[in-house]
């Protein structure tokens, strides 16, 4: 069972982004004892609605709860960082983690900043909020087997955050991206410089070669 409501609230709420990072990165090792972590290089199937607090939440459930009676497995994209409050964000994460109890059909979780108000890189969501949101996710869905760090990753330290991330709760750093600045080998490179192995996936997060 993932850490409650309450523990999720005093997380976000917390200044211990370290220790935040080391419980997310025990959820992390705990079910992916293997130490591999992953990316994938056609990102088309990747893409989908994201859940926010404004919008795609009981439609958006909806067509999630479909695609998991059809058989197919989907991945829980949120975006937060967009003016919700922090009780807000919880009760998201909440129900994303009530429709994985009930179908058990979401393959991962991805949690995606919100963009910067005019392009404003300086107005962003911050980095530590990036990561926090990111350990919180982790302890929070603990129901869900992947956690992909690409939606936290954005701006000009990207691929720094990227890295970071892989210790707290991720074990998927997303798409090459060349027009992002990710290409292959940045994806291996910073998965190898986090102590993991580099492991190319499908959608279906299948690990199809480790090196």
């Amino acid at each position: 069972m993932g850490i409650s409501r309450e523990q999720a609230l005093e997380c976000f709420r917390s200044d211990d982004l370290v220790g935040m990072g080391m419980e997310a990165d025990a959820v992390r090792r705990r079910l992916h004892p293997e130490g591999v972590a992953t990316y994938v290089v056609d990102c088309e199937t990747e893409c989908g609605p994201a859940l926010t607090e404004s919008a795609v939440t009981a439609e958006w459930m909806a067509a999630h709860r479909a695609a998991h009676a059809a058989g197919k497995r989907t991945t829980a994209r949120m975006v937060f960082g967009a003016g919700e409050t922090l009780e807000q964000r919880v009760d998201l994460l909440a129900a994303v983690r009530a429709l994985q109890e009930e179908t058990g059909g979401f393959a991962a979780f991805v949690p995606v900043a919100a963009a910067a108000p005019n392009g404003r890189q300086l107005d962003s969501v911050t980095a530590v909020e990036r990561l926090k949101m990111l350990a919180v996710a982790r302890m929070f869905l603990d129901n869900i087997e992947n956690i992909q760090a690409d939606g936290v990753a954005n701006g000009i330290d990207g691929l720094k955050v990227l890295q970071t991330a892989l210790r707290f709760g991720a074990n998927d750093v997303g798409a090459v991206d060349a027009g992002a600045g990710r290409s292959e080998e940045d994806l291996r490179r910073i998965i190898r410089d986090a102590g993991l192995r580099p492991a190319e996936r499908d959608a279906a997060y299948r690990a199809m070669m480790i090196a």
